[in-house]
Formats: C-alpha cells, sequence, structure tokens
C-alpha cells in the first residue's frame, strides 16, 4: 500500500471513486474541486500495487475562524471493491500523521444524518466524537437529511 499525494493525472479515478461513492456527482464541480485540492496538496491518494484504491481530500483552516489552525475532512471514497480491507483507516492515518507535523491540533468532519450511514461508526472507531448537527438550510441541497459533525483532537 502506498499513500501520496494527489495529481492531475488522477483525475479520471478520482471521479470514477467519486461517482461509485455518491452517485449524484456533479462532474463539472468536482472535477473543479479536484484540482483545486492537487494545487493545494489538500488530497492523499491511496494505491495498492500501482491501481488507485481511494482518497482523501480535506482544507487547512490555518487562520480563518471558525476552524482556526485545524482540518477539515471533505471527501473521503475508497473504490467498492477495496473497502473493507483497511485502506479508509489508512487513509485516516495519514491525514492524522500530517496534523501532527504541521501541529494542527484538531480535525473536523461532516458526515450525513441517516440511519445506517457507516460513515459515522467509521469515524467513531478512529476517536471522533459528535460536536453537532445541522438540519439541511438549503432546499436546493443535493442531500435529503441533515448533518453530523465530529472533531477528533489529535494525539
Amino acid at each position: 500500500m502506498k499513500i501520496r499525494y494527489g495529481k492531475k493525472t488522477d483525475k479520471k479515478e478520482y471521479l470514477k471513486t467519486q461517482k461509485e461513492a455518491f452517485p449524484n456527482l456533479d462532474v463539472k464541480r468536482d472535477t473543479k474541486f479536484f484540482l483545486e485540492k492537487v494545487k493545494n496538496k489538500e488530497i492523499f491518494i491511496v494505491e495498492e500495487k500501482g491501481e488507485y484504491v481511494g482518497h482523501s481530500c480535506f482544507q487547512k483552516y490555518l487562520y480563518d475562524p471558525p476552524f482556526a489552525v485545524s482540518v477539515f475532512g471533505q471527501e473521503m471514497a475508497v473504490k467498492k471493491k477495496f473497502r473493507g480491507n483497511g485502506y479508509g483507516s489508512a487513509l485516516r492515518k495519514r491525514l492524522i500523521q500530517y496534523c501532527k507535523k504541521n501541529k494542527i491540533p484538531v480535525i473536523y468532519n461532516a458526515t450525513g444524518d441517516y440511519k445506517g450511514n457507516k460513515a459515522i461508526k467509521f469515524h467513531k472507531k478512529h476517536g471522533f466524537k459528535v460536536v453537532g448537527k445541522l438540519k439541511e438550510v438549503d432546499p436546493n441541497s443535493e442531500y435529503k437529511y441533515g448533518q453530523i459533525f465530529m472533531a477528533l483532537q489529535v494525539p
């Protein structure tokens, strides 16, 4: 297993993996998002024997309130055929290492507030705690549910 920063050449596999995990994908929006993450070195890619397995995107908030000196976990997806083999956990651990190295004391994350959301259990397994909830405020949102906000104090 290898984890590295994303490159522009990862775009096709990134979009394919996103579509598999998030069927309501907006290709134009997600392409722009991906390119911004690559430019800012805010995306980790996990590979197995040279094959794209998944990714984890994040946003650094070094000066901007309300998340000053923190990281906000954004998109994270692992291809279906690789799920359940520790790749998501490896990506999460890599982000924690990144935060330790850069003296960033907290990681925030949001996920859907709906019954059976496996991401909640995944993040709790990695030490995240629920810090708040938000009902959807945008009637035009692509989601039909609110969000749960979670945080981890970086050890």
